[in-house]
């Protein structure tokens, strides 16, 4: 459930609807007309939803680091906030695009993936750094940098950016992952 009500789709204001019809492009609404995730709230502001979705096909599809480590630090991303539905969906993900169940499991535990690949290993200090302290330590920047190149680096927070305002999205409105789906996090 979401503390949204649900509003159909042909109830939604012009420009609402011009960014619900947008989504819907990629995105197969539910019976009830709902697009899930931090959709339907972004919606409720067109221009957030624009600008929101916007960015996140960007970083779906065009970052220079690649969608297995995007998705890493989206799972990164997840575990911090304990956002159900973004674990739900992209721990899943992260498998397809070549993330070891192995760093998924320590990603979960909260513990540093020690056998991952040195990508995976930079990607995922960068996170729990920005995450846990809001800071890069010299050390960290520079073997980003050198791993990733400033554009990469900014690419890796960028996606954790986006992904933690899906996470705030989603716990606000408190929704909640697919009925059937288990959440990992206690509400």
């Amino acid at each position: 459930m979401s503390r949204l009500t649900t509003t159909p789709p042909d109830r939604l204001t012009a420009e609402q609807r011009e960014q619900y019809d947008r989504i819907a492009m990629t995105r197969t609404p539910r019976d009830d007309g709902s697009l899930g995730g931090p959709f339907d709230p972004w919606i409720r502001s067109p221009e957030v939803a624009r600008r929101a979705v916007g960015l996140g096909n960007f970083i779906w599809e065009r970052t220079t680091v690649g969608r297995r480590l995007v998705e890493l630090a989206i799972i990164v991303t997840a575990r911090f906030w304990e956002s159900n539905v973004e674990w739900w969906a992209h721990s899943r993900m992260a498998r397809e695009h070549g993330v070891s169940q192995q760093v998924i499991d320590d990603v979960f535990a909260q513990r540093r993936p020690e056998g991952a690949p040195e990508d995976e290993l930079v990607t995922y200090d960068v996170c729990t750094a920005l995450h846990r302290t809001h800071r890069l330590p010299a050390e960290l920047y520079a073997r980003a940098v050198e791993r990733f190149g400033e554009r990469g680096l900014v690419d890796i927070v960028a996606t954790i950016g986006f992904y933690t305002m899906v996470a705030m999205t989603l716990s606000a409105f408190e929704v909640d992952v697919p009925a059937g789906a288990e959440a990992a996090f206690p509400d």
